[in-house]
């Protein structure tokens, strides 16, 4: 949709311009022209991104449960990541999307663009995301993850990781889904690390479902010098309902989600 825009608008102030300054169409008008269109779609960037940097700012306080603010934040990440960065994403599994916003996302992590990806699929739930604590030092970060209802976590299992814990359970059970990587941390790679149990005990104690996504090749987006667009790869896979694994403890229900998430990047890597 903003890419759309932008181009129109390019395309429109190019024209106007060009007739302004009467542009005679030769081989030197042709270049002034297309030095124009460039000129002005840098100067709709910049205009787009400082308007996200201003409703950022505005919408912080706003309650994050409010799912217009995610449908904004999406339709940014969308325009940045897929005109500007030139990535598609292949979503597979949509219909295995939960019925309500009682849920805990699980996903494995390969690269910091993760949630943006993940919320591509999931912004009309609204969902936050329990955050690497040095992501909260940059200002206009800090600022969207904080509107988001994400929470910060230190990379130490201490009382301020227990604290994080019991927000995410409290901010489930008052109605926002909460995005949470079992593995603790980014693999680089498509190899899916041991999950950390204790992550679990965001679901368990909320008595929400779980909804789990397998994500793959996103570490290809940073190669060095890539000019052509990429793929990276989603799939969504079948909610696990509370009342199916409540009797469970955290190793065990650790243990069967990375099992499934597991058979499906095996599947991945054998296509």
């Amino acid at each position: 949709m903003l890419a759309i825009i932008q181009v129109l608008l390019s395309v429109l102030l190019t024209i106007l311009y060009s007739i302004h300054i009467n542009i005679v169409i030769d081989f030197i008008g042709i270049l002034s022209i297309i030095l124009i269109f460039l000129v002005v779609n840098v100067i709709l960037i910049l205009a787009l991104i400082l308007i996200f940097v201003i409703f950022i700012y505005i919408t912080e306080k706003v309650d994050p449960r409010k799912i217009w603010k995610f449908r904004i934040i999406n339709l940014y990440s969308m325009y940045m990541f897929r005109f500007l960065y030139r990535v598609r994403v292949i979503t597979t599994g949509k219909e295995n999307l939960p019925k309500n916003r009682n849920f805990v996302l699980y996903a494995n992590h390969i690269e910091y663009t993760d949630p943006i990806f993940l919320l591509h699929e999931y912004y009309r739930y609204g969902v936050g995301f329990i955050a690497k604590d040095p992501l909260y030092r940059f200002i206009v970060l800090k600022n969207l993850l904080n509107g988001m209802g994400c929470i910060p976590i230190t990379r130490f299992a201490d009382r301020s990781a227990l604290e994080t814990i019991l927000k995410a359970i409290k901010q489930v059970k008052d109605g926002q889904p909460m995005g949470v990587f079992p593995e603790a941390k980014r693999t680089y790679s498509n190899d899916i690390i041991p999950f950390k149990p204790g992550a679990f005990k965001v679901a368990q104690k909320a008595k929400a479902d779980i909804s789990p996504v397998c994500l793959y090749k996103m570490h290809d987006l940073n190669r060095k010098w890539r000019i052509l667009p990429k793929k990276v790869y989603m799939h969504i896979l079948p909610v696990i309902k509370y009342e199916d694994y409540k009797d469970l403890n955290s190793v065990t229900l650790s243990k069967n989600v990375y099992d499934v998430l597991n058979n499906q990047m095996e599947i991945y890597k054998k296509s």
